[in-house]
């Protein structure tokens, strides 16, 4: 008698293969819960959406993957110096990148898996930050300390709002400078990679904004100077 194979395990497009460097990072639905995620004492309950600010300022402060949370620095490898960032106009335009850097493989999976990154998401969460602080019983997890900040009036928030475009740049690590920007009436402080003074290796788009209710793209003044520049032959640094 024949033995009945095991059915194939099938992947949604939001479970891409994990790779070999996030084989031991833990994972939530199949998805793998990057170092800089909000998550409670078990990390595989995570709260998607949310930046765990203690873990953000170690990854940019000690050049640590925002993915794994292991060195910026790989060894021995090609292209082993290279960092990769993930921004939107608004983040190039202000010359600040707020998000730590990434591996080359640990980016090409958030692409994959994130819903924003990869374009499957039109939205950011549409649920405030406060109704995903959910409380867990174990008494030793830090959810207990959990709490919102206050944001002023001015300050736009993206809970809900339209996805803006986003964009893939690489540079050096030796040019990976982190800065503090005091921000304006409009635009909080924030600590985060120097792209103002930085030379970017590559920078390309990874999605569009998505449309407004009339059907038009945002303007992308980012693709714009990108475009201006390509006509000038220098398309890969702006």
């Amino acid at each position: 008698m024949t033995a009945t194979p095991p059915p194939r395990r099938t992947r949604t497009p939001a479970q891409p293969a994990v790779p070999m460097r996030l084989m031991h990072a833990p994972t939530s639905h199949g998805l793998v819960v990057p170092y800089i995620t909000l998550a409670h004492r078990d990390r595989s309950q995570p709260v998607w959406g949310a930046l765990d600010p203690v873990r953000r300022l170690h990854a940019l402060t000690r050049k640590l993957c925002q993915v794994c949370g292991e060195t910026l620095q790989i060894y021995g490898e090609p292209f082993g110096d290279r960092v990769v960032l993930y921004l939107r106009p608004s983040d190039y335009l202000r010359g600040i990148a707020v998000e730590p850097g990434v591996h080359q493989e640990c980016g090409h999976y958030s692409q994959r898996a994130c819903p924003t990154l990869h374009g499957r998401s039109t939205r950011y969460n549409p649920s405030s930050l406060g109704e995903r602080l959910t409380r867990c019983d174990d008494l030793e997890c830090g959810c207990a300390r959990w709490t919102v900040t206050e944001t002023p009036p001015t300050t736009p928030t993206r809970e809900g709002q339209p996805a803006e475009a986003w964009y893939q740049a690489w540079l050096a690590l030796s040019d990976y400078t982190i800065v503090s920007d005091p921000g304006n009436d409009n635009v909080a402080p924030a600590l985060g990679v120097d792209i103002r003074n930085a030379r970017l290796l590559k920078l390309r788009k990874i999605r569009d904004a998505t449309p407004t209710n009339t059907g038009d793209r945002p303007m992308d003044l980012l693709a714009t100077l990108i475009t201006a520049r390509g006509l000038l032959g220098d398309a890969n640094h702006v």
